[in-house]
């Protein structure tokens, strides 16, 4: 995975205004094609147990908790590729040590929309600067004032540009080829990183629905009733993707949507 550049362990600092912004693209991020609603299917009280278990300590930045909910096996914690091909890239960005990039593309399952953003992080591995993928979103509208990079802002961010997209076309086609051990090695383990609990925020209750798919395991779309500031009420919905693994349900930790 390699070394995190910058503060290990240490939560940004947040301000009022933009937690507010973070659970506005929380509510836009992952939302079903509008055009293509899936079908509900049955929820395993099993599965229902370990998305509210995994919402719950996201929530917290439990990364401990987290892990214990993971596939074990790679193929499981990536799952199949989504695209039906590599999808367009364009705009990449970096802001020190946080990389973005959007992408546009056909999709296996009509329950995702076809656009959306690849965030990256800077790490280190063997004294060596390089990007590895943390997460990947899909939106049908990015909410304005998003808490991403819009631009690169520096001369040295700017020069990142090309190495972020070449992390990005590395990964995905490491995952149209199915090559689920090179996906890992690409990607940024972020929950292997320490994080503080927030301070401002607090999930209290969470619905859920299970929805058919193409791409192996199940969706659970959820919306999250949280506490925002302490005293301000906010709903947030997104989705997880489990899959079953020797028997027991588990959280596929690149493709979930819960961004706060």
């Amino acid at each position: 995975m390699g070394t995190e550049v910058g503060n290990i362990g240490e939560m940004t600092p947040m301000n009022p205004k933009a937690a507010l912004v973070l659970v506005a693209f929380a509510i836009t991020l992952g939302q079903p094609n509008k055009g293509q609603p899936e079908p509900p299917v049955p929820l395993p009280p099993a599965a229902a147990q370990v998305a509210q278990d995994f919402l719950s300590a996201f929530s917290r930045n439990d990364r401990d908790a987290i892990k214990d909910l993971l596939p074990t096996r790679p193929e499981n914690l990536y799952g199949p590729c989504p695209f039906a091909g590599m999808p367009t890239l364009t705009n990449p960005r970096a802001d020190t040590r946080t990389g973005a990039i959007d992408f546009q593309g056909p999709l296996l399952d009509s329950g995702l929309p076809d656009k959306g953003t690849i965030i990256l992080r800077l790490v280190e591995e063997n004294s060596l600067r390089t990007w590895r993928v943390r997460q990947i979103y899909w939106y049908e509208k990015l909410p304005k004032g998003a808490d991403l990079p819009d631009r690169s802002p520096t001369a040295a961010d700017r020069a990142q540009e090309p190495a972020l997209r070449r992390a990005a076309q590395d990964f995905l086609q490491a995952w149209l080829a199915a090559e689920f051990e090179r996906m890992d090695g690409l990607t940024f383990h972020w929950w292997e990183v320490p994080r503080r609990p927030p301070k401002w925020v607090k999930m209290k209750g969470v619905n859920l629905s299970a929805r058919a798919t193409t791409l192996g395991g199940l969706r659970v779309d959820f919306v999250a009733k949280l506490r925002v500031l302490g005293f301000l009420p906010k709903n947030v919905a997104g989705n997880v993707w489990l899959v079953e693994e020797d028997g027991q349900w588990r959280v596929r930790p690149l493709t979930f949507t819960f961004f706060f």
